[in-house]
């Protein structure tokens, strides 16, 4: 009889928090304006606000991918000075090794 209520409780409450949860996602989603029964102005100034937004998040879009584009850039300088570098030690050390041998040969 014991377990039968505990789970009676716990699923009652279960309940109750989803419930509540469901009503908080509610309050909280943002409000659809009703666009039927506006003037023609208040459309216009609605639509240039969504407008202004689009064109605000395509600029910060644009900025991240020229910024990304940039650091790419440089890190692909980067890594073409360290191979550079590398391969002219390495031809270095082979002219060096060339003109012992021709020295002692």
């Amino acid at each position: 009889m014991k377990k039968f209520n505990m789970k009676n409780i716990a699923i009652s409450s279960l309940i109750a928090v989803s419930t509540c949860f469901a009503a908080i996602g509610q309050a909280n989603a943002a409000p659809q304006p009703d666009t039927h029964h506006l003037t023609q102005k208040q459309k216009n100034a609605i639509e240039a606000k969504q407008k202004a937004k689009h064109n605000a998040e395509l600029k910060a879009k644009a900025k991240h991918k020229a910024e990304s584009k940039h650091h790419s850039d440089l890190k692909s300088k980067q890594k073409a000075k360290q191979k550079k570098s590398h391969h002219d030690s390495k031809t270095k050390h082979k002219d060096s090794k060339f003109e012992q041998d021709r020295k002692h040969g």
